[in-house]
């Protein structure tokens, strides 16, 4: 069988494995789409679609890619703040919207009902539901049975419905989807494919770096300068492109990182942050600081080796430093920190820790919308992100066991079906109370 035919047997019996995920996107779509064209004529008895605002900025980026200039899409007609790999998957939608003469809602020009959403909020959706696919890909190879999956699937949906329907921001989901894919290759000592998963990932959304570390500190030792170079590859094309084309306008979006403290929540490190107007100031300083700890959570897992329910942890801990050092919060920030730890609690195997968990993150995504003073704001997300990380905290045995991690396709539960095997995890358990052999549907920490 060739590789190809091989790897479309492989998305088939993905897919047919993940009933849950696929249920849920199809909810997560009929409910995205009820809420846009139905909430504001049935609950303010106005005229137009709830769409959300931030997604125009990206579609019109999108305009640029579509058209073959890569190197425009930081212009100011974009607003384009992030790397532009979600803009190059929007593109062919982009196209599809001005072959068919559909209607756009992008500044200086508002529509209330842009026929153009009818293609690109189905998209939204289905983009930002990938992520619901490798959760519960992670959870399954991390032994966590089917009606915790369920659930889990459908809690993850909640948390991520405000990152679409609200912000318009499926870019964070995919780049979550595909990074934790990427940890999935890594349990199968395939470093070329994680690396250019990890490439994928933060070319979407660079947010995700912060969990590249950790991902780093497992490698071999003899692959890790691979993965860094590969996984650098993609973001190298598609914004040094724009870097060469345009210095100054690419630049200026890139290194200024602007954000504005009175449309958005400030918090008490914008205090740090350079004021770049009199309505924005410079997010970089505090989201350097977040790279720099995540940088040293890297270097502690490489020398504790914690199994892979511990690298999960680590990696909702890493998430969770944006929110922690951010100078002005957006309330779709708390999406993928919230939706990580939540994963990370189900490998638990305990319904209540679980269930806690989620309310949790259904709490800090009602606060977080709040209008509230610098300290008023930012308290009450560290409390909320850190109860949460508590409960999704592995045990100690799970930190600090020298290569001891492995996954249930190590073990031989889950079938390998592409061959994506190399080296297996060294015969240790990886669980205080779980042996080598024992085939067993869930995995207690």
């Amino acid at each position: 069988m060739s590789d190809s035919s091989e790897h479309q047997v492989w998305i088939v019996r993905h897919l047919i494995s993940r009933t849950w995920p696929v249920v849920m996107t199809i909810v997560l779509l009929v409910v995205t789409m009820a809420y846009s064209f139905w909430w504001n004529p049935v609950i303010h008895h106005s005229q137009g679609w709830v769409i959300p605002g931030d997604l125009w900025s990206t579609f019109r980026a999108a305009h640029w890619v579509g058209w073959g200039d890569l190197g425009s899409v930081y212009g100011k007609d974009t607003a384009l703040v992030s790397f532009p790999g979600v803009a190059v998957l929007l593109a062919p939608v982009a196209m599809i919207s001005g072959a068919l003469g559909l209607s756009e809602s992008i500044a200086p020009i508002f529509l209330a009902r842009p026929t153009s959403w009818l293609v690109l909020g189905p998209v939204m959706c289905l983009l930002g539901s990938t992520c619901l696919f490798a959760f519960d890909a992670m959870a399954e190879d991390l032994g966590v049975d089917k009606a915790k999956r369920a659930v889990l699937c459908w809690m993850e949906a909640a948390i991520i419905f405000q990152v679409l329907a609200i912000w318009g921001h499926p870019e964070d989901l995919v780049a979550m989807a595909l990074a934790i894919y990427a940890l999935l290759a890594g349990f199968r000592s395939r470093v070329s494919l994680s690396a250019w998963l990890w490439g994928a990932a933060i070319v979407v959304q660079p947010l995700v770096i912060l969990m590249f570390p950790l991902a780093l500190a497992r490698a071999p030792k003899g692959r890790r300068f691979r993965l860094c170079v590969v996984g650098a590859v993609p973001s190298l094309v598609l914004v040094g492109t724009p870097l060469i084309a345009e210095w100054k306008a690419t630049s200026r979006v890139l290194f200024h990182q602007a954000n504005f403290e009175y449309l958005d929540h400030a918090t008490p490190w914008v205090a740090l942050s350079p004021r770049l107007s009199t309505i924005s100031v410079g997010a970089g300083p505090g989201r350097l600081i977040a790279i720099g700890v995540a940088v040293l959570l890297g270097i502690a897992a490489a020398r504790w080796r914690p199994s892979w329910p511990g690298v999960i942890w680590l990696c909702a801990l890493a998430l969770c430093l944006r929110c922690f050092f951010e100078a002005v919060m957006v309330s779709f920030y708390l999406g993928p920190p919230l939706a990580m730890i939540v994963l990370a609690t189900s490998l638990r195997n305990n319904w209540r820790r679980l269930w806690a968990a989620w309310t949790i993150a259904m709490i800090a995504t009602v606060v977080s919308s709040q209008r509230l003073s610098e300290w008023g704001y930012w308290i009450p997300m560290v409390i909320l992100l850190t109860a949460g990380l508590v409960l999704a905290w592995p045990g100690q045995e799970a930190m600090a066991t020298p290569d001891s991690g492995r996954s249930r396709w190590s073990m031989g539960i889950l079938p390998d079906p592409l061959g994506w095997g190399g080296a297996r995890f060294p015969q240790t358990a990886a669980f205080p109370d779980q042996t080598v052999g024992t085939q067993r549907d869930h995995v207690a920490i």
